[in-house]
This record gives C-alpha cells, sequence and structure tokens, in this order.
C-alpha cells in the first residue's frame, strides 16, 4: 500500500481488482481503488489509486496518492503523489507534487498555496486603450 508519515493505514472503503464503479464517492478517511472508477470524488482526507486502479475522475480532496491509471482533474488542498508505474492524463492543482521517477504524467499543474481554478476576467473594451 501506498503510505506516507502521519497514515495509520487503516482504509474506510476498498474497490477491488475486478470491480467498476460509476457514479459519485463522497467520504471521510482513506479510499482506495484497485478496480475501476468513473465519476467524482469528494473528500478532505485521502484517496488512493493502487497499481491496478483505472481512474477517470474529478477529484477535490486532501491528499491523493497514485500508482495506477488516472485521468482527470485533481484538486487536492494538502498534496498529490505519483508513484511509479503511475499514468496520468489531465489537470493537477495542489500546492505539493512529488512525482517518482518511472511515473508517466502528460498535462498541465498549477502549483502554490492558492491553486484553485481561475477566474476569467473581463476587460471593458473602453479600458484596452
Amino acid at each position: 500500500m501506498i503510505k506516507s508519515k502521519g497514515d495509520d493505514g487503516t482504509i474506510n472503503a476498498f474497490l477491488g481488482k475486478n470491480t467498476t464503479f460509476n457514479g459519485s464517492l463522497i467520504f471521510d478517511g482513506l479510499v482506495r481503488i484497485d478496480g475501476s472508477f468513473e465519476g467524482n470524488v469528494k473528500t478532505n482526507d485521502t484517496f488512493v489509486v493502487a497499481n491496478s486502479g483505472k481512474v477517470k475522475a474529478d477529484i477535490d480532496a486532501g491528499i491523493v496518492k497514485i500508482s495506477g491509471k488516472f485521468e482527470g482533474t485533481i484538486v487536492a488542498k494538502s498534496k498529490v503523489e505519483l508513484y511509479k508505474p503511475a499514468n496520468v492524463v489531465g489537470t493537477i492543482k495542489t500546492p505539493s507534487l512529488n512525482i517518482e521517477d518511472g511515473v508517466i504524467f502528460n498535462g498541465t499543474c498549477e502549483m502554490g498555496k492558492n491553486s484553485q481554478p481561475t477566474k476569467e476576467i473581463k476587460v471593458a473594451e473602453d479600458d484596452k486603450k
């Protein structure tokens, strides 16, 4: 299992290798995906995509750890950790990003304390002069 300092290793929910789920996950604690998931994830805690996991989702979480396949958008309040052999395609917004050697990441990343979605600013024609 992917672990970091402070993790007690307790898994609150688990989606096994031969399991597929489509929908929304809203939870507290740690959820680990070893199977296939498509949808939305919302938590202030930890979301893990294990080596055999395949996830296509929009994720809003405290911590995200990926060593499987992921496609979509990640907004992490604390950090994102990508471990070999992860294959990640999409957008990551987080104050902290760790990418291990051997990870494939194709997409964009926005980092910093204020890495929230940016708002479009409209400028009036008179202000352009």
